[in-house]
């Protein structure tokens, strides 16, 4: 067949004669046919209007090479002669095109009008999915035979294009459902005891399934307090990460604090850990060198506890016996 076709091409090449139409190189056609005027210029007005064949579907893209230019312009009359084997028409089909987000938002629309749940969303099993419309057409797409599996978050449904007017493309999809959420991420990384601020959030929607009971879902959850350990951005922000601003540092001295309802002892201490205020931390006595837990209370202030007795959050204001704790 190759041979055969080089035969033909060789034999046109060897015609030479008088090139009185020339190629369109590259081409955009808007109907379903495609005429002889657009491989070719130069061409009688009712000869450039016959047709060669079946234009490419919308969207779509068709080359055609010299051997198949030379017999078109053979079977149709046309002057025209190859001038080597590089001789080429692209001819590219004019569309409208309805990409995936359009069709996710018809998918979601339709499930609120069937009464789906607030916050539902679609992600398209096929995402690189689209439909083209011949040039002129709005773009537009409803939906029919919508089926909506709740318990496997799943949905089906046939799309048709355009929304009015005669049906030209038929599309059975599948897709995932989804409620969704809406929740602060970071917007830097965070590193150990930076502070959150309100300009360190944005907000993301993520399913609902994915948001465990310990992932900060306000912003008051975040905001004024620090990173335990370095944070990603664009992440859901779990409540184990962060933390109360420290209050208390590591090496740093700080008043012992025992408080009952009649007297109040204290002692100097040095923080063998860093707390933040609630935060248990590691204290030892610079007096008798033992070491013991307390409960940060304030900046360079722990309490104590007997047993029985819960540590207290501030000194009384009433009159208390004051000694010192050993």
């Amino acid at each position: 067949m190759k041979r055969f076709a080089s035969l033909i091409l060789a034999s046109l090449l060897l015609a030479g004669a008088a090139h009185a139409a020339a190629l369109k190189p590259d081409n955009a056609v808007n109907e379903d046919q495609l005429r002889l005027g657009d491989l070719f210029t130069g061409l009688p007005a009712d000869q450039a209007d016959r047709i060669v064949g079946q234009a490419p579907a919308p969207g779509r893209s068709q080359t055609l090479d010299a051997v198949a230019l030379a017999r078109i312009a053979a079977a149709f009359g046309v002057d025209w002669r190859p001038t080597g084997g590089g001789d080429r028409v692209k001819i590219e089909r004019a569309s409208v095109t309805i990409g995936v987000d359009l069709i996710q938002e018809a998918l979601v629309q339709a499930l609120r009008d069937t009464g789906a749940p607030d916050g539902i969303d679609v992600a398209l099993d096929n995402r690189s999915l689209s439909l083209s419309l011949p040039a002129g057409n709005d773009g537009s797409v409803r939906v029919e035979n919508l089926a909506y599996d709740a318990v496997r978050n799943r949905v089906n449904a046939d799309l048709v294009a355009p929304a009015s007017g005669p049906e030209l493309i038929r599309q059975t999809v599948g897709a995932r459902a989804a409620i969704m959420v809406e929740v602060p991420v970071l917007a830097r990384r965070l590193m150990p005891g930076d502070v959150i601020t309100d300009s360190d959030l944005q907000w993301t929607k993520l399913a609902r399934d994915r948001v465990g009971s310990d992932v900060a879902q306000t912003a008051e959850a975040l905001v004024g307090k620090t990173a335990r350990r370095g944070v990603a951005p664009n992440q859901p922000v779990h409540l184990r990460d962060i933390r109360e601003p420290v209050v208390v540092q590591k090496g740093q001295l700080v008043s012992i604090l025992l408080q009952t309802s009649t007297m109040t002892l204290t002692a100097q201490g040095r923080a063998l850990t860093d707390g933040s205020s609630g935060e248990v931390v590691r204290v030892i006595n610079t007096a008798s060198n033992r070491t013991i837990d307390a409960v940060v209370a304030g900046p360079n202030l722990v309490a104590v506890h007997t047993a029985g007795v819960p540590a207290p959050a501030a000194p009384l204001k009433s009159a208390a016996v004051t000694t010192a704790l050993r």
